[in-house]
């Protein structure tokens, strides 16, 4: 049986054998990348050296074949058992020749030096997830030198068996047979910068340290951020840095120093490396790169589903030329002829069914429209304009703010719709058709932050009810009733409204009320402003016929048994507002139903700075929006593409108004919970987390990223506790 694997020998069908770390960088390798030359040592050696040690103690004489069973709740006994464990796998003999044949591997490395790092790459018999137990073993670096690098290999595998590590395993009901721990051998030496690239096309985020990254792996150092988007980089934050990791060149140990430094981390020339490496990757990811002298090495891929799934199969080719160009709005290729709109009126006749669908703006009352269509390009419209979010419930790639779409795309064509990238090309020669959307996986971490969804449309409520998330965090009133707006009535109403808290019940379904704006809704007059004008809780006020309604409706599910609904108020700018809506659902008897709960959109700024005043007048909980939240506070208009750029859901003053919000709620002793339609990058939920969101809601398709993220963060913060108690 093969032991040892170089990347470009690595194949799908070895993933057990090396872990799904090291899978995903030869996928990179093998697809040309710059990856650091790597080779992985199998897991069938680790088994086979637990096989050879001659267990003292009964209780592990079958060790690699044991479920090691523990008593969780004795600390003690916990904690002398994991010591036994990794002292006798210290103590161990290595057999020579498996030391003597990993050199010769590693005598092909660059000569940075001749210290190694040893890292885990772990695969499961089972269809859980390896990352989570990944963050809990520490990387080991050690010479090259044969005694060495057996120490160093040796400390790896003891790693395994931390209490901290058994307690992890036993509660995710794994046990030691189902891991298959393979060790991804690399050069290490004096890296003149060191971070991570991570994101989801087109929209990128770099972090930045000097020397190597275990500074912002240990939480020691605040990295220089910058931001890529339509092709550009951006400074966006600066370091703070005061020591730095290298590899002290007599020892070949890890060294820790003081530095002074405030000049910038990244010079032009590696700002522009790495803007180079994100426009290469055509699907979300997240890796770790460092840069010696002028070249940069991607040395671990901590998340590319896309690109693993796809191997070893090539990506799709086609003989195209690029028409368009917009935001990447909903991610998914589709290659179908084209439907152009030249206008905003509903066509006389259907559109053909898998059609992409052309438009000067996507409108929600075209909702029957999109039920058909392949995939969406719209000249007007931003990341969180109604269209966008239509497509990305849905499972629809789709473009937004692409100008001349509707000139230079003619009715019949043949296109392909890219909406990982946001290009429309014409298709010359079509090789096959992707699938619009993937189904979701078995794999679901228990978290303590609660994970619920956004939902409009009924077609999405099989997929979504059978997950496992916490409820909808958001149904979006307007985008459910599409096209029924002009003519719903009250037990219409009721009865779209009870199809969704039953397919979720006990879980939570918080219902927000109608937020009409004017250039999106024929039913409401016109305005020059529409983001700022008759809309949200506001408008009722003017004209509560339409709010009286939808109380009557959520009184009539409640009536019938929907006990599991709530109700958020939309865009509330003052405690007037609130106080005139709260006694519409007094007078509604809403109040009547112990389980029901009065909640408002923190998205209006003024709620940062009256909250207090709220939870007095009665407000029970908040659901931050930080679509309407970003545009307010930044001043953007999120809808214009032209704006996309300085549209950001992570910028500072938006995450300090988010930190202000949870921290207040939690004062308040008031639920808080986020609805977010921004790309999930472990950033934003690490923050949120930290600062003590109670619940996150996201998108259907990007639910699973969430989950793992959170799930992440969490552990994160869990790991941090213990290292500072």
């Amino acid at each position: 049986m093969e032991t040892l694997f170089s990347l470009d020998r690595i194949e799908s069908q070895h993933q057990s054998q090396v872990g799904e770390q090291a899978l995903q960088l030869s996928v990179f390798a093998q697809k040309g990348f710059p990856v650091l030359p790597s080779v992985v040592l199998s897991a069938a050696r680790f088994r086979n050296f637990l096989e050879t040690i001659h267990w003292l103690q009964p209780l592990f004489a079958d060790l690699p074949y044991s479920s090691l069973r523990l008593n969780l709740e004795d600390s003690q006994q916990l904690q002398t058992i994991a010591r036994q464990i990794r002292q006798t796998i210290q103590h161990a003999e290595l057999p020579k020749a498996w030391v003597l044949e990993i050199q010769n591997e590693i005598a092909q490395f660059p000569d940075f030096g001749s210290a190694v790092i040893l890292r885990p790459s772990i695969a499961f018999e089972s269809d859980a997830s390896s990352q989570e137990l990944i963050d809990l073993i520490e990387p080991q670096i050690c010479s090259s030198e044969i005694n060495h690098l057996a120490i160093g290999l040796k400390q790896l595998w003891a790693e395994l068996f931390r209490a901290r590590n058994l307690v992890y395993w036993q509660g995710a009901k794994i046990e030691l047979q189902q891991i298959q721990f393979a060790a991804l051998i690399q050069p290490i030496g004096n890296a003149i910068a060191s971070g991570s690239l991570q994101g989801d096309p087109p929209n990128w985020e770099v972090t930045a340290a000097r020397g190597l990254d275990i500074a912002i792996v240990r939480g020691e150092v605040l990295p220089e951020i910058h931001k890529i988007s339509e092709d550009q980089i951006q400074f966006q934050q600066a370091a703070r840095q005061t020591i730095s990791y290298q590899i002290r060149a007599e020892t070949e140990l890890l060294m820790r120093s003081a530095i002074n430094e405030t000049a910038p981390i990244l010079n032009p020339l590696q700002r522009e490396t790495l803007l180079s490496l994100s426009q290469s990757l055509q699907f979300p990811a997240a890796l770790d790169w460092q840069f010696y002298d002028s070249q940069l090495y991607i040395t671990t891929v901590r998340y590319s589903d896309s690109l693993v799934n796809s191997f070893p199969h090539p990506a799709p080719s086609h003989s195209d030329r690029s028409i368009v160009a917009g935001l990447a709005a909903a991610p998914g290729q589709a290659i179908a002829p084209a439907f152009v709109l030249t206008d905003l009126k509903l066509p006389e006749t259907p559109i053909p069914a898998g059609s992409v669908l052309v438009t000067p703006m996507i409108l929600p009352s075209w909702i029957p429209l999109l039920k058909y269509a392949a995939a969406i390009v719209s000249e007007q419209g931003g990341m969180t304009s109604h269209g966008a979010i239509l497509a990305r419930e849905m499972g629809i790639p789709a473009i937004v703010g692409a100008e001349g779409a509707t000139k230079r795309i003619h009715t019949g064509e043949m296109i392909v719709v890219n909406g990982n990238t946001g290009s429309v090309t014409i298709a010359a020669q079509i090789d096959q058709v992707p699938p619009k959307l993937m189904p979701m996986s078995t794999t679901w971490h228990a978290t303590a932050t609660q994970l619920m969804v956004n939902l409009s449309q009924l077609d999405s409520i099989e997929n979504a009810a059978e997950s496992n998330i916490d409820g909808i965090g958001l149904l979006r009133s307007e985008l459910m009733l599409g096209g029924m707006l002009e003519d719903f009535n009250q037990d219409s109403l009721s009865q779209q409204i009870q199809k969704f808290a039953r397919s979720f019940a006990p879980r939570p379904v918080f219902y927000r009320s109608l937020d009409l704006r004017s250039h999106e809704f024929q039913i409401t007059p016109s305005e020059t402003n529409p983001m700022l004008g008759m809309r949200g809780t506001f408008s009722y006020s003017q004209n509560p016929e339409r709010f009286d309604l939808e109380l009557a409706a959520l009184q009539q599910a409640l009536e019938a048994g929907c006990s599991n609904l709530r109700l958020i108020l939309p865009f509330v700018r003052t405690i007037e507002e609130f106080v005139f809506c709260r006694r519409r659902v007094e007078q509604a008897r809403l109040f009547d139903h112990a389980s029901f709960q009065l909640w408002i959109m923190a998205e209006v700024p003024s709620v940062l700075y009256l909250l207090p005043n709220y939870v007095e007048a009665g407000v029970q909980g908040i659901c931050i929006g930080t679509s309407d939240l970003t545009q307010l506070i930044l001043g953007v208009d999120r809808d214009q593409s032209t704006m996309a750029k300085v549209f950001n859901e992570a910028h500072p003053a938006v995450m300090n108004a988010i930190a202000q919000l949870i921290q207040s709620a939690h004062r308040l002793n008031i639920p808080c919970s986020i609805s977010t339609q921004a790309t999930i990058t472990s950033e934003l939920i690490d923050r949120w987390i930290e600062w003590g969101i109670d619940a996150i809601s996201v998108n259907l398709p990007v639910v699973e990223v969430a989950n793992r993220a959170i799930a992440r963060a969490e552990q994160r913060l869990l790991l941090k506790g213990m290292r500072d108690r």
